[in-house]
């Protein structure tokens, strides 16, 4: 299944557990195919260089350039959306997310930002939390086992 992660999930996968995680493991072991571009890469280079995380990253003994290096190894690359919805007035970026996830055919658009899972649904595609996402995958997964 093709997904589209916002940078949130990402950040909380890479430097925490849990749900997130769990997601980022699934796209290492070719479960879920992580779609990203270059500005969603962009995003997550400058978020990893945030002060507050700095702690953390020092906690798990890493670079925030190393986790990005180990981001890029789950992600598959797509060209920058051409035309790029102004869905989401509040953080305007993350309209690209939208655009990743239409014009590629995801199944999921993964984010714990309210400003976006607010929509609930963008263009037949369910927006939804990680723990949300990891219910999804592990039902597929069941029915798929089934057959």
């Amino acid at each position: 299944m093709k997904v589209v992660a916002d940078t949130n999930v990402l950040v909380s996968g890479l430097l925490w557990g849990g749900p997130p995680n769990r997601i980022l493991r699934w796209a290492r072991d070719g479960v879920l195919a992580m779609l990203a571009c270059e500005e969603t890469l962009g995003e997550l280079k400058t978020v990893m260089r945030y002060d507050r995380l700095s702690s953390r990253l020092s906690a798990l003994e890493t670079t925030p350039e190393e986790m990005v290096a180990y981001a890029m190894n789950l992600m598959r690359f797509v060209p920058t959306p051409k035309k790029i919805p102004k869905t989401i007035a509040k953080d305007p970026f993350d309209n690209i997310f939208l655009a990743i996830a239409d014009q590629h055919r995801a199944g999921l658009i993964i984010s714990g930002d309210h400003h976006i899972l607010d929509l609930q649904i963008y263009i037949k595609i369910p927006i939804v939390t990680p723990s949300e996402a990891a219910a999804v995958v592990r039902r597929l997964g069941r029915s798929a086992n089934s057959r």
